[in-house]
């Protein structure tokens, strides 16, 4: 144990001390960041730039003024709601507005008028033309003149409100008043409670979000340090350090103490950006600790944490047996997606195991060794399964981890001294057999 220790030690010094370490502990949560916020900037860039200009043909002024108003009060309640999201969310900043609309009415429905308007969209003048006319809304299909047509999600809200205008405007036709019809058109909010939750029951799309960017991140964190495995053993080995280390210390310490300290390279990191952002964010904290404990719970971290740990050890045991077989980087990249393969699938999986947490895909996948770190982590952030599941899952990668040992130890404790051709498969098996 004292050289598995000790050669942890080497590892985790080397990488701490390297200006890589420096650079991509800052790079990394500098590009998340960018990522999260660039968008939004960019959002409330361009929505300032100045209203859209939308102009609507119809037959009669009182249903132009009825698209118009319905628009507009569209645009109030798009404002609203995202006051309130902002409100509520515990970010600094400001949030994205939504495009202001302006509309003028126009009931000149000639072929004159229209190609003149849509003259005015090439041009830029307008954004955009909507023909409302008595004949198009008989046959229930409007045409919408835009340069904008990639901009799909304006066109559904525009739909939306010009849909619900017309839908108001043959009520009223019929004999309904403005309150009645008010009262065809409230919607029916269908409010998701997690029967085992209780009042306190977080909001569940909050907790799939929140779900979602910790599995990506866990998803990430085992692909980066469990490659840095097999680049710290390939390394060693085209120096022909090894060979000298070999002397000291057996193949296996040498496999176990490489793992150590990369990992413990990896929870330095994670510890760093946790107790930054913890600092800097602590006022904000502290003010909505209770909406924090609705977001993210103790028991998610820790979990977090426990599968993490498993599936580190489980992952760069494989790596740091590919690192000992190939020769070189080239090699290394066409072998390494062998161990890619279960990581990938576990991520493939995990659309529908958020949706469906306790589906019959969803347990088995929690519980075969190399998708379950992923898989089980996921079923605990979005709906806790029964206990022994959970037990099951972490004992079957517990066992299978040292298996993985064992096995992954033969082929390392050769393979680091097996120099010149990549080995083939019964090569590799002849290894397993007598090292």
């Amino acid at each position: 144990m004292r050289n598995v220790f000790l050669i942890a030690k080497r590892e985790y010094l080397e990488r701490v001390r390297s200006k890589s370490f420096m650079i991509m502990t800052i790079l990394i949560p500098v590009l998340m960041g960018a990522l999260t916020i660039g968008p939004t900037l960019l959002a409330v860039k361009l929505a300032k730039q100045g209203a859209k200009h939308l102009v609507v043909v119809v037959s009669r002024p009182a249903v132009g003024e009825s698209i118009k108003e319905r628009l507009t009060k569209t645009q109030e309640s798009q404002s609203k709601q995202a006051t309130e999201a902002r409100e509520k969310s515990m970010k600094r900043g400001e949030a994205a507005p939504p495009s202001q609309i302006v509309v003028d009415v126009d009931t000149d429905t000639s072929a004159e008028e229209r190609a003149k308007l849509t003259e005015k969209v090439r041009s830029k003048k307008l954004d955009g033309v909507i023909f409302a006319t008595d004949d198009a809304i008989a046959g229930k299909k409007l045409d919408y003149v835009t340069l904008d047509v990639s901009s799909f999600i304006q066109t559904e809200i525009l739909q939306e409100s010009v849909s619900e205008a017309l839908h108001r405007e043959a009520l009223k036709a019929k004999g309904l008043d403005a309150k009645e019809i008010d009262d065809v058109f409230r919607r029916i909010k269908l409010d998701a409670q997690n029967a085992a939750g209780g009042a306190g029951a977080p909001d569940p799309q909050v907790t799939f979000i929140t779900s979602f960017v910790m599995v990506m991140i866990l998803y990430m964190s085992l692909l980066l340090y469990g490659i840095n495995v097999m680049r710290s053993v390939l390394e060693e080995k085209t120096s022909r350090i090894m060979e000298v280390m070999l002397s000291v210390a057996q193949p296996r310490e040498m496999m176990a103490g490489k793992i150590l300290g990369v990992g413990s390279v990896g929870l330095t990191q994670f510890a760093i950006w946790a107790g930054t952002a913890l600092l800097i964010n602590s006022a904000s904290l502290i003010a909505a600790h209770n909406q924090l404990k609705n977001i993210i719970s103790l028991r998610v971290l820790i979990f977090f944490a426990v599968f993490f740990l498993l599936g580190y050890m489980l992952y760069s045991t494989m790596y740091a047996a590919i690192g000992a077989m190939v020769n070189s980087e080239q090699e290394a990249q066409q072998t390494q997606f062998i161990v890619m393969i279960p990581i990938i699938a576990a991520i493939v999986l995990a659309f529908p195991v958020l949706q469906g947490p306790n589906t019959p895909l969803a347990l088995w996948s929690s519980l075969i060794p190399f998708t379950s770190p992923i898989v089980m982590f996921i079923r605990i952030a979005v709906q806790t399964p029964p206990w022994w599941q959970i037990a099951l899952s972490i004992a079957i990668n517990l066992a299978t981890t040292y298996g993985l040992i064992l096995l992954c130890g033969r082929i390392y404790r050769v393979g680091v001294l097996m120099y010149g051709k990549k080995p083939t498969l019964p090569e590799i098996l002849k290894w397993l057999k007598y090292a």
